[in-house]
């Protein structure tokens, strides 16, 4: 197990995020958006692609590629490319409002809208379409947003996560330290995914600053929960001094896993090579401490 998650007596196993050639056999994923959009054109279906993250959690292998990426901020949320909206329902223009201020006002949007109501689109997806998510207040907003987000160049087809454990045992003193500078070596993951409650999530925080000066080793950025879990950690992993990612902040994101995961939970993204250094921090931490024993129940 690792370090890290059995000193915070996490509920569940840390997953790890990587690049592969290709899923492997059995693993879950989505259809295809052309088998979708064959079977159901114009329905809308936009599903969350968290909503396969609590297989993951239960030991499955889940996998993502260009070809089953339904959402169109899954694509580059999850380091797969540019965001590609353009089988977006109504296209560009009517993904910026719908992240905004809506397409009711518009008639090209109010036209897409009944052509997804006559598809089958439920109630619900059809008012969100046309009222918006209200996430930033304009379109112009939104394409700003989307142009400042990090841009990555996808190392390879397809990207797998599963439990840690499946990968190099879940601990990182395994690992030599070639392999932790390198994420892209062999059982070493892109990006190390825990899930957290208020008080784990004090301890990750303080333990990703623990190692290292200043005191902004942790974002929380304004993304998605593909982005928080994908994009922003991958990109953390590029530079010198990678900092952990705190998300699961999306509204939508935290919708679609409420009922899977439960409402107090938070994810935690660890670049791998910031990993290797927190798990090896551990027993010299404040997590041997009494402060965070008695904080935890021990004491």
């Amino acid at each position: 197990m690792s370090a890290i998650a059995k000193a915070l007596s996490l509920r569940y196993p840390p997953l790890a995020l990587y690049y592969a050639a290709a899923a492997p056999s059995g693993a879950a994923s989505f259809r295809s958006i052309k088998e979708d959009h064959d079977a159901q054109p114009n329905k809308g279906g936009w599903g969350c692609a968290l909503s396969l993250l609590p297989k993951a959690l239960a030991g499955a292998t889940i996998a993502f590629s260009r070809n089953t990426c339904h959402c169109p901020g899954s694509l580059g949320g999850l380091g797969l490319g540019r965001l590609e909206d353009t089988n977006f329902p109504g296209g560009r223009e009517a993904f910026l409002r719908f992240l905004s201020n809506g397409n009711k006002h518009w008639e090209q949007g109010k036209a897409t809208a009944e052509e997804m109501r006559r598809a089958g689109a439920s109630a619900d997806k059809l008012e969100e379409y046309l009222e918006g998510e209200g996430f930033k207040k304009s379109p112009e907003l939104v394409l700003e947003y989307c142009k400042r987000s990090p841009r990555l160049e996808p190392r390879d087809s397809h990207v797998l996560i599963r439990p840690l454990t499946d990968l190099d045992g879940g601990s990182a003193a395994k690992q030599s330290s070639s392999n932790a500078s390198d994420p892209g070596k062999a059982n070493a993951p892109d990006v190390v995914i825990m899930l957290a409650d208020v008080h784990q999530l004090s301890a990750l925080t303080n333990l990703a600053n623990y190692g290292r000066p200043g005191s902004d080793n942790v974002i929380i950025p304004f993304a998605s929960g593909c982005q928080s879990i994908g994009l922003y950690p991958l990109h953390e992993g590029t530079q010198e001094q990678p900092r952990a990612v705190v998300g699961l902040i999306d509204i939508a994101a935290r919708l679609y896993l409420r009922k899977l995961l439960g409402r107090e939970l938070i994810s935690f993204a660890i670049p791998w090579k910031l990993y290797v250094e927190m798990e090896s921090n551990v027993e010299e931490s404040f997590l041997t401490r009494r402060a965070w024993k008695t904080l935890d129940g021990e004491v």
